[in-house]
Formats: C-alpha cells, structure tokens, sequence
C-alpha cells in the first residue's frame, strides 16, 4: 500500500474500491469517487489536472483548461502529492 503524508484514502473493506480521498493540504475539501454517485453526469468537470501524466493515448476535445500539476490552492506545507 502506498502511503502519503498527509493523505487519508478509505476503500470498500469488501472489494477494495476507492471510495474517497482527503488531504490535510485541502482541509476544507472531500473528494468522493465520482462512481459513487447515483447520477455522475451532474458534475461537469471544471479542468483537466495533472494533464502532463495523463495516458498518451486519451484525447478530450473541449476546451476546458489544462494544468499540468495540482488544480487547487494547497497548504504548501504538505508538499505536492505526485511527489509524495
């Protein structure tokens, strides 16, 4: 299991999925799988984040923003999680 300083990830104790991911450096913030929701549709995505390690084959044709690292303001304490 990979552990990250700082970050609290919980899975299904039955199958292991992914279910949600905090991070001290977003104290104010949950992530939730989006899987986990019954209509995911209603979330638009706002940008694509860390698009410098995305798979080379995946293409998006909109035009929502680019950012090639992390895409919200942290705590600068805890670091950038990829580097973790």
């Amino acid at each position: 299991m990979l552990e990250n300083p700082g970050i609290v990830r919980s899975f299904c104790e039955k199958c292991g999925t992914s279910i949600a991911y905090r991070d001290e450096g977003l104290n104010d913030e949950l992530y939730v799988t989006i899987g986990f929701f019954d209509h995911p549709e209603r979330f638009r995505p706002q940008a694509h984040a860390y698009w410098r390690l995305r798979l080379p084959c995946l293409e998006f044709s909109d035009d929502l923003p680019r950012i090639d690292t992390y895409s919200r303001r942290r705590d600068p304490a805890f670091g950038n999680p990829v580097v973790r």
